[in-house]
């Protein structure tokens, strides 16, 4: 009998492993809408070509007395009509897979667990599945892009390039965090579609990049929803960078850097020209390698020392839980820029748009575009929506009109 391949977590694995008993799992949602309904059958052949460029995605979250791993699954290889909540849990136990691969009409769905990859390597899969799919569907006679090597792809990108950090120091006190009544154990899922030339034109107005402008947005719609006894508090918005083109990696795996944009209210300071000025400074002092790299490597320090190899998995369990009720609470909110989507013209014809979700506990934007598809995923856990409100009507009032979906899981 074959002996099954088995796979470290990364950091970021090792991170969330533990915290795969909450209500709202860490999990990353990819959804394409084609020209015409889909084929089980073609899906299915596309998905078993896909596991086979990507092997590290068909496997088991196991754990042992000091470490969690990850194990090939003998589970056969499907996907279904879909029929659960958007985003509902992957895993009760540990023969569930860290991913779903589902279809509903022109929709292909696909899940990950933020323990097996982050938003780039998900992305990477989902490419090539919608790839091939395309090509079985339609009888394209086109090669598929699959030129990475398998080793290439499971590289441990976070211990390849990890270098002894003296420590990183953030700010985490009086951050400004909304209080609104929550939904009873439920999110609320919303897509805004924008005509992604004019976003890009209106960002370009004030000589910012896409990102820098809609971080900017969120700040403005934030605000409008602040008392003004809090303006004393720190707007904090996190902002994930992919580390990947900044060391020519190609793993699948996580590998991504954490920023922070900060912004205080203060007197004079509270129109949008004065926003996107502090945010475009943020940016350049914040998001570059060095600055990026020091957080990494702290976070990865503290897995190498030789005493928390020695601490037996539950009591490592306890500490990561803490860990995050902790640091839950060190940021007001994440704004995640997946960026342009390309594919090849005889594969993109097909496609009517792209979209990406994420779980929440409190409210997130998650960004994706294709072709002139500007797609802002939103996730929230609060029923009102006033900053999603103001977020949407900042458009509206610059003659950027959207299209909104919403479902509530």
């Amino acid at each position: 009998m074959k002996e099954k391949e088995w796979y470290k977590l990364d950091n970021i694995g090792v991170y969330y492993a533990p915290l795969r008993h909450k209500k709202r799992q860490i999990i990353f949602r990819y959804t394409v809408s084609l020209k015409d309904n889909i084929d089980e059958k073609i899906l299915l052949e596309a998905l078993k070509d896909t596991i086979k460029v990507f092997p590290n995605f068909h496997i088991n979250l196991k754990y042992g007395f000091f470490w969690y791993y990850l194990e090939e699954s003998s589970k056969e290889i499907k996907v279904s009509k879909e029929h659960e909540p958007i985003l509902h849990k992957l895993i009760y136990d540990e023969d569930d897979l860290l991913y779903r691969v589902t279809y509903y009409k022109k929709r292909i769905n696909f899940e990950c667990s933020h323990i097996l990859s982050d938003g780039r390597g998900s992305l990477e899969f989902f490419k090539i599945l919608i790839s091939f799919y395309i090509k079985y569907y339609y009888k394209l006679n086109i090669d598929i892009d699959t030129n990475s090597s398998s080793i290439d792809r499971t590289e441990d990108s976070f211990d390849k390039y990890f270098k002894h950090s003296n420590g990183y120091k953030s700010s985490h006190k009086n951050i400004y965090h909304y209080k609104g009544l929550v939904l009873n154990n439920k999110t609320r899922y919303m897509e805004i579609h924008l005509n992604a030339n004019k976003v890009l034109d209106l960002a370009h107005k004030y000589d910012a990049s896409m990102t820098e402008f809609l971080v900017s947005v969120l700040i403005y719609s934030i605000m409008k929803e602040m008392n003004k006894r809090d303006y004393n508090k720190l707007i904090k918005i996190d902002i994930p960078v992919d580390l990947r083109s900044f060391n020519n990696s190609e793993s699948s795996k996580n590998y991504f850097g954490l920023a922070s944009v900060d912004f205080r209210p203060i007197k004079g300071n509270t129109d949008f020209e004065s926003i996107i000025k502090v945010v475009k400074e943020e940016f350049k002092e914040r998001i570059n390698i060095e600055k990026l790299e020091e957080r990494v490597n702290t976070m990865v320090n503290y897995q190498k020392l030789i005493a928390a190899r020695l601490i037996p998995l539950f009591i490592k369990d306890i500490f990561m839980i803490i860990t995050d009720k902790f640091t839950s609470k060190m940021h007001t909110t994440t704004l995640s820029n997946i960026g342009r989507v390309k594919f090849p013209d005889e594969i993109d014809k097909y496609i009517e748009y792209l979209s990406v979700l994420t779980t929440t506990e409190g409210f997130q934007f998650t960004i994706i575009s294709n072709k002139n598809d500007l797609c802002i995923g939103i996730s929230s856990i609060y029923k009102y929506n006033n900053i999603i409100r103001n977020f949407a009507i900042f458009f509206r009032d610059n003659n950027i009109d959207e299209d909104i979906y919403t479902e509530v899981c």
